[in-house]
């Protein structure tokens, strides 16, 4: 061997170590600055509230200022692609949901990333309880009557969504199949816009799970929740199996996600906090209040789940049909 070839060599395979041992000293120190987490939604919505109870928490537990950054739009994809282009160091995450990493993904023929290779699942943080609520001025009272009074109005009722895509969006064309009716998606940015909207009276109905603060005061109408039994929290709120429409059922979920190629080390400390974090039984409650049942459980897990939605969901579409381009 020449010296030439053994001095690149060296050189080569010190440079390696200064990396490995430059990135390691980075993973243990992690996190030395603020984390900058992203709501790919409109803040007030149910995965900025379940965001901002879990961000004041994990920032107290690692010692690190976490920033929010709400960039709504798109059906979650405008802040998920910020995310999958991140460095992979821990300190851009976001707030992953079922319609921009299962459902969007499964109903668009084209779709810019991929929910599984393109990030990494960190946590699962909550299952929501998808309610249906209705303008106060809507002369109905369940889903009966709200199938009833489609049918005798085809075309004006309008449901809303978060954007194609959407748990609301796939729920309400999940509706309109079952029932056999006429109903009219509206987008907006985020559950907040629209649930703002049906207090209003300018939106007829929508699917969500921040539906309970504006249901209290006696802003809207519930018609039903998408869950197989009614709630603990929630008695007196009919399933929308019972209010008329057997056999309906739509549960989502929010999680904690990185980008693709997040080091291990940073992944199980995040993934231990958090999980910490949703054992907290003032923090359970805090999230059923919101509308959701808590979580948690292992990386693997979570990344398991959302492979599974995207195909439980394409399969749902060989019925639903929603072409999206």
């Amino acid at each position: 061997m020449s010296a030439r070839s053994f001095c690149a060599k060296m050189f080569v395979g010190l440079a390696i170590v200064l990396a490995a041992a430059t990135t390691a000293m980075a993973q243990g120190n992690y996190p030395n600055r603020p984390i900058h987490w992203i709501v790919a939604y409109s803040p007030g919505g149910a995965a900025d509230l379940v965001t901002r109870v879990i961000a004041q928490q994990l920032s107290a537990e690692v010692g690190q200022p976490i920033i929010i950054d709400n960039r709504p739009g798109a059906t979650g994809l405008i802040g998920a692609e910020m995310v999958a282009r991140a460095k992979p160091n821990g300190y851009t995450l976001m707030t992953g949901v079922i319609s921009s990493h299962a459902i969007a993904p499964a109903l668009h023929k084209t779709y810019p990333f991929d929910p599984v290779k393109d990030f990494t699942a960190i946590v699962k943080l909550g299952i929501s309880i998808q309610t249906l609520i209705a303008r106060k001025s809507l002369p109905v009272n369940s889903v009966a009557g709200l199938i009833d009074y489609a049918k005798k109005n085809p075309g004006k009722v309008n449901f809303g969504t978060t954007g194609p895509g959407s748990i609301g969006h796939i729920g309400g064309e999940m509706i309109r199949l079952a029932a056999g009716i006429d109903i009219v998606p509206v987008p907006y940015k985020g559950d907040a816009d629209a649930v703002k909207d049906v207090i209003s009276g300018t939106l007829d109905i929508f699917l969500t799970p921040a539906a309970r603060p504006a249901a209290d005061a006696g802003l809207v109408k519930v018609l039903g929740i998408a869950s197989p039994q009614r709630a603990a929290a929630t008695p007196n709120w009919p399933t929308i199996a019972e209010s008329g429409l057997p056999g309906f059922q739509l549960a989502s979920w929010t999680g904690l996600m990185g980008p693709a190629g997040l080091p291990a080390p940073i992944v199980k400390l995040l993934n231990e906090k958090t999980n910490k974090i949703l054992s907290d039984p003032a923090i359970r409650k805090r999230l059923e209040e919101i509308g959701y049942d808590v979580a948690g459980g292992t990386s693997e897990q979570f990344t398991k789940d959302i492979a599974d939605d995207v195909a439980r969901f394409k399969k749902l579409n060989e019925t639903l049909k929603i072409d999206l381009k």
